[in-house]
């Protein structure tokens, strides 16, 4: 059961972290194209999101799976320091998750040019924080 749940935690990290790689290598590719362009091209791209949405959904469910299988003390035990800040930069991406979420909805909704400039970098960000949480979880899992 120990392996299955560590599969499904590696998928939802894959699927997350792979969704933010996509989604920077698919902003440096239309970078320069006019507006008209753009805005149907990222409408279409968006759907790369959901793939960062079920990782980060799979990987939340698979860590509490994980540690409950071999208990909170004991994991917290283990992985030390460095877990702890693990688990610290999770809670900060899923909050930044959340509002990464709320200006996707508005800029749907028609929310203007200042939203749709604060969504890359909210983007880069995610991609930052996810790049640290697998950095933390290697080092507190060695």
């Amino acid at each position: 059961m120990y392996e299955l749940l560590l599969i499904l935690h590696f998928l939802g990290l894959a699927l997350g972290v792979g969704a933010g790689f996509a989604g920077l290598t698919l902003r440096r590719s239309v970078k320069g194209l006019p507006p008209a362009e753009l805005g149907p091209l990222m409408q279409r791209f968006s759907v790369v999101g959901k793939n960062g949405s079920y990782g980060l959904l799979l990987l939340i469910v698979s860590g509490i799976a994980l540690s409950l299988y071999r208990g909170f003390r004991e994991t917290l035990a283990w992985g030390g320091p460095a877990f702890h800040a693990k688990l610290t930069l999770v809670i900060l991406m899923c909050g930044v998750f959340g509002y990464l979420q709320v200006l996707q909805k508005k800029a749907r909704t028609g929310g203007g040019a200042a939203v749709l400039t604060r969504i890359p970098k909210v983007a880069t960000l995610m991609l930052i924080l996810g790049v640290s949480v697998v950095i933390a979880a290697v080092l507190a899992f060695k």
